[in-house]
């Protein structure tokens, strides 16, 4: 490009006659109007779209060789003129820092603290924030809190209230879930088991089988269950089938927490227990009769809290278990050896 330019300072330079001059001029217009068109046909547009280069060369041109500019095409002449006054202009101009007007901009870390702020703390508004902040040197008015905070809202990045596994974690501690799942024998009989599991160690806590699921029967096992609890705060999730709705849970001292309908996963706990109560143990059977469900349920539920290792709570066991590094390793079968246990005995 600049060759270009240079190619025409030096025609103008030339001692000759104003019509070679001319002449020469014009055949570097057609070349440069010819790049031109070219390019735009390459992007597909319709018009011609002229960079900062092709407004130089055009300047420069009608500058050197004045009759140059009534042969253009492809640009009224006086669209060139008016890049002559802003290429002028511009070179004239000093450069300046332009100022910013209002206050400062809140930094960009300060801004995302924020928004971690509110978001792992729902219920605070933007004077507790204020607070916090200055606890950490950070002093920002409730009115720019507020704009953070609606800023991020449009976007979509403000958490609009507690969530299901926040609560869950909460609350873990405290938090038992319930349920039913349902088991047929070959005779065509169908029974229920009942079963309470503690959410933060896994454990079976209750559990009852029965051919007729009533609410006096959930009612009892509640009753069994919260003689162990008294003084303290209890959650126990459940859905909504009949026979855990219409029971007033505060006469047992528990807050009961009934999950949408449809939504199993909010008792994720208790159906990945069903699973794998099959899967591990009632799967491998031929099922006659309620004693052996019986059987079968109390030495699964045993070996379950006391022997088998949970990947949910890092491989720990529900009960506890003290690993055991010095001893001979003996093997106990457990239904009937469909798993084993393993521990060391000391000589």
């Amino acid at each position: 490009m600049f060759g270009f330019i240079l190619y025409i300072i030096r025609i103008s330079l030339l001692p000759l006659s104003s019509t070679k001059k001319e002449l020469m001029a014009r055949i570097l217009l057609l070349q440069k109007e010819n790049t031109i068109l070219k390019r735009s046909l390459e992007v597909k547009r319709k018009r011609p779209r002229f960079i900062l280069r092709d407004r130089l060369f055009y300047s420069v041109l009608s500058r050197i060789a004045d009759k140059a500019r009534y042969h253009f095409t492809l640009v009224k002449p006086e669209t060139v003129l008016k890049w002559i006054r802003r290429f002028t202009k511009g070179y004239w101009r000093f450069p300046q820092k332009k100022k910013k007007r209002g206050r400062p901009e809140t930094p960009y870390d300060i801004k995302q603290l924020v928004l971690k702020m509110k978001n792992e703390n729902i219920c605070w508004g933007n004077g507790k924030i204020q607070g916090e902040l200055e606890k950490l040197g950070i002093r920002l008015d409730k009115r720019t809190i507020a704009g953070i905070i609606e800023y991020f809202r449009r976007k979509g990045k403000v958490k609009k209230g507690l969530t299901w596994s926040k609560f869950i974690k909460s609350h873990l501690s405290s938090l038992y879930g319930m349920d039913f799942f349902t088991l047929d024998t070959i005779l065509g009989k169908r029974f229920y088991v009942f079963f309470i599991i503690y959410l933060q160690t896994r454990q079976i806590v209750r559990y009852a089988v029965t051919t007729n699921p009533t609410r006096q029967l959930v009612r009892h096992q509640l009753i069994e269950f919260t003689w162990c609890f008294e003084g303290k705060r209890i959650y126990l999730v459940h859905d909504s089938s009949g026979e855990f709705c219409n029971i007033n849970y505060d006469d047992f001292g528990i807050e009961g927490i009934k999950i949408s309908a449809n939504a199993p996963n909010m008792n994720a706990f208790a159906e990945r227990f069903i699973g794998s109560v099959r899967r591990e143990a009632f799967d491998w059977f031929i099922l006659f009769n309620e004693g052996q469900i019986r059987n079968i349920l109390v030495e699964y539920v045993g070996y379950y809290n006391e022997k088998r290792p949970h990947q949910g709570i890092a491989q720990k066991v529900p009960k506890g278990y003290t690993p055991q590094k010095q001893g001979n390793i003996i093997t106990y079968p457990i239904l009937s050896g469909l798993h084993h246990h393993y521990e060391r005995f000391a000589a």
